[in-house]
């Protein structure tokens, strides 16, 4: 047999511990390669698709890369230490420490040359229905099948690179180790886990700052309490999963009704020792799964609320504005009408004239609006109406110095009292180029006249179908300034939004999707990397009097910890993170993330749901073959 043969058996014998590994790095591949495609495909190069598109493929990319990176470096690590009692015994029958290497490379390069061909693979078969998804989202015709030779080459390069990089940087790591150390590999016995009171008491401290500080956070300083809360709440994880967790079983164990009762002694016994060997892999999973729902989440948020965002910046489906001496506004304005006639005849229209003025103070320019024609305006579309009397006024879209209490005119000589400021209004500033004002009706009708502008709504059905009509009507009208006409499409608006948020939830979710594989990835391997020990330890105690059912409650409540610990945490950890989001998320119009978080979460938690059932069945059959 020679040195290649060894080292491809070896893969073979350990196929069932490599199986998440290989199934990790092959989703990886499948899911880079695709991205690749999607960058190199002509409908893209060509301009056929937005270049945001492009760019976030690029970008996917460069995550699902970097992370690769540090996946593969930890679960390669965690193999070789798994191996070490073999590697003591291929040293005693003379086996160097340079061809130990040379084995781990050879193997290492085998599985992920698999891993490639299996990615790339799977990517032309499912490269279609991927192209067809994309153009879904991105509201564009379905991209042909297209196999780009640079993407192959781009792929295959990238990931032996990967492979091998991660694979030499690991035996750097590992360093020179006795024959002795080796052949004691896992079987060497464990002291009795310990953890730091001050540790621990640190840990619920770090967290609770992180959450409290997230949930008092306000709109704008959400983005700069995000590094030092993301990195409080990481910190304070680790301890949690490190010291606090191991503290609270030492605790429960002092609880002799609860020690005592059924199998409890035997589970709990054991516990301790994994909690504190699985301590860095739970703080893993719940670091990535946190990643993965709140960017899932997020995106999902933005997504959906695309058409609340495009109806608060445009409430009406068109908007038309021209200065009352301006000599082609009836002639535009039929035109315009003509046309939303032709695509809805029951379009329904309004109208407002708008008095502009000069404020005192900064010589800010103000439209003027009377309390009867902004309410009428409102009503027409079920928006809020206002209420002022006197000398009151109420500030639409004025800005952030919510400190402004008194407004002068001096050229009307009037002295105004800001009653209310609202971020949310009819008629938007950009249409009318200035800060608006709600005034009452006496009070307009006292207003010089010498500078007016006409204000037309009009609101239309379907209005997500007005984007070639509103190009139609530009095409006609020629360029626009403020002191011609300004004519605003709630369409303009929302197909840009739209297409962008589709582009990076296209990108997130399968990113996220990674992430969440990864994770299962961590747990499976640990689970079968504990495999021989419990085998041992089982088959002892059922000798003893364990039954069979009190064996498949016991693997039951280690496994369901094992996989629903991390992932638990990592939900608080993310419902939290978007409470604070939820305030940043109002200032780009999303409204709300309670429904698509929780859909989010739901979706995740019913997988791994499915995940624990299917690898606790497998791993209950290989325990009981095992014993029996």
């Amino acid at each position: 047999m020679t040195f290649r043969q060894f080292a491809f058996n070896n893969v073979v014998r350990n196929r069932r511990m490599y199986a998440a590994f290989f199934l990790s790095s092959t989703f990886s591949v499948m899911v880079f390669f695709m991205y690749a495609m999607f960058s190199f495909h002509p409908g893209i190069v060509d301009g056929e698709i937005h270049w945001s598109a492009a760019i976030g493929m690029g970008v996917a990319q460069y995550v699902i890369y970097l992370f690769a990176f540090f996946f593969l470096f930890y679960s390669v690590s965690a193999f070789l230490k798994k191996r070490e009692k073999e590697f003591g015994i291929l040293t005693v029958h003379g086996m160097s420490q340079g061809q130990r290497n040379l084995l781990v490379i050879m193997e290492n390069l085998i599985i992920g040359s698999f891993s490639i061909v299996c990615g790339i693979g799977l990517g032309v078969v499912l490269a279609k229905l991927f192209f067809m998804a994309a153009g879904f989202l991105l509201e564009t015709e379905s991209l042909p099948f297209y196999l780009p030779w640079e993407a192959i080459g781009w792929t295959v390069g990238a990931f032996l690179i990967l492979f091998l990089s991660i694979t030499v940087f690991t035996l750097l790591f590992m360093g020179k180790t006795s024959t002795l150390e080796l052949l004691k590999g896992n079987q060497k016995p464990k002291t009795e886990p310990k953890a730091s009171v001050g540790l621990s008491i640190l840990s619920a401290f770090l967290i609770g700052t992180g959450y409290v500080l997230s949930l008092t956070a306000w709109g704008g300083y959400v983005p700069l309490l995000l590094i030092p809360v993301t990195a409080i709440v990481i910190t304070g994880s680790y301890f949690l999963f490190t010291q606090l967790s191991v503290s609270v079983i030492r605790l429960l164990k002092k609880n002799r009704s609860l020690y005592w009762h059924r199998t409890n002694l035997i589970t709990m016994s054991d516990l301790a020792y994994r909690m504190k060997d699985n301590a860095r892999m739970f703080f893993m999973v719940c670091i990535v799964s946190t990643v993965a729902f709140c960017a899932i989440g997020s995106l999902v948020s933005y997504a959906d609320s695309i058409k609340q965002s495009a109806l608060a910046i445009n409430p009406y489906s068109f908007t038309y504005t021209a200065p009352k001496a301006f000599a082609q506004r009836e002639e535009q304005r039929a035109f315009l009408e003509a046309e939303l006639r032709a695509h809805d005849p029951e379009y329904r229209a309004e109208h407002a004239t708008i008095r502009y003025q000069s404020g005192q103070a900064n010589g800010e320019q103000y439209a003027v609006v009377k309390q009867s024609d902004y309410n009428r305006l409102a009503n027409a579309i079920g928006w809020q109406t206002v209420s002022v009397s006197g000398n009151e006024t109420i500030l639409l879209h004025f800005g952030w110095d919510q400190n402004t209490k008194e407004i002068s005119l001096p050229e009307s000589g009037l002295r105004l009292q800001v009653k209310e400021q609202l971020f949310k209004s009819v008629i938007s500033r950009p249409t009318v180029n200035a800060s608006v004002m709600v005034v009452a009706d006496d009070i307009y009708n006292h207003l010089p006249a010498k500078q007016e502008r006409e204000w037309y709504g009009y609101e239309v059905n379907n209005w997500e179908d007005t984007f070639a009509l509103s190009e139609k009507l530009r095409e006609r009208f020629g360029t626009s300034a403020i002191d011609t006409y300004d004519l605003s499409s709630r369409a303009d608006s929302y197909h840009p939004m739209k297409q962008m948020a589709n582009t990076m939830l296209f990108v997130g979710l399968f990113v996220g999707i990674l992430f969440f594989v990864a994770a299962g990835s961590f747990l499976y391997f640990r689970l079968y990397t504990d495999l021989d020990t419990d085998r041992r330890q089982y088959s002892a105690i059922t000798k003893i009097g364990l039954t069979e059912q009190e064996l498949s409650r016991i693997i039951t409540t280690q496994i369901a910890l094992l996989f629903f610990v991390p992932i638990v945490v990592a939900m608080i950890h993310s419902t939290v993170a978007f409470v604070a989001l939820q305030s940043m998320l109002k200032l780009i119009g999303v409204t709300s993330v309670v429904k698509p978080t929780a859909i989010v979460l739901a979706c995740f938690l019913a997988v791994q749901v499915a995940y624990f059932w299917v690898i606790r069945s497998r791993y209950l059959r290989h325990l009981k073959q095992a014993i029996g």
